[in-house]
């Protein structure tokens, strides 16, 4: 599993309950990967993988991708960093905590439901 196989297992999980469009082909500007919209709002996610065995993980995010994230955060929009550590788990980082280590593993399923908690 990688980022690109873990981003496909979302979107495959998310679809049937949202709009998803993916905005990797927009990276270049620090955009994330992933916009999702439902009845609530949206939600901008960007997608990492990390499988290390780590009590925490800081998400390895470049100088564009911290900027876009922290000043939409500002702004008052839901931004997300999603590490997906195995194909069925991963750390969701909310609220700026991506600026730190990031700790707790959810199964996939609890993910997905917490995305959904913003914009479903």
């Amino acid at each position: 599993m990688n980022e690109r196989d873990y981003k496909a297992k979302l979107r495959v999980q998310l679809k049937p309950h949202c709009y998803i469009q993916s905005m990797s082909s927009l990276g270049t500007n620090g955009t994330p990967d992933l916009w999702v919209s439902g009845p609530k709002g949206d939600l901008w996610i960007e997608v990492k993988y990390n499988d290390k065995t780590q009590c925490s993980i800081k998400p390895k995010l470049s100088p564009l991708q911290l900027k876009w994230l922290t000043d939409r955060h500002k702004e008052g929009r839901s931004v997300m960093v999603i590490i997906g550590t195995s194909p069925n788990e991963g750390i969701i980082c909310i609220d700026r905590t991506w600026e730190e280590n990031c700790a707790m593993r959810l199964p996939l399923p609890q993910i997905i439901t917490t995305i959904l908690g913003y914009i479903a």
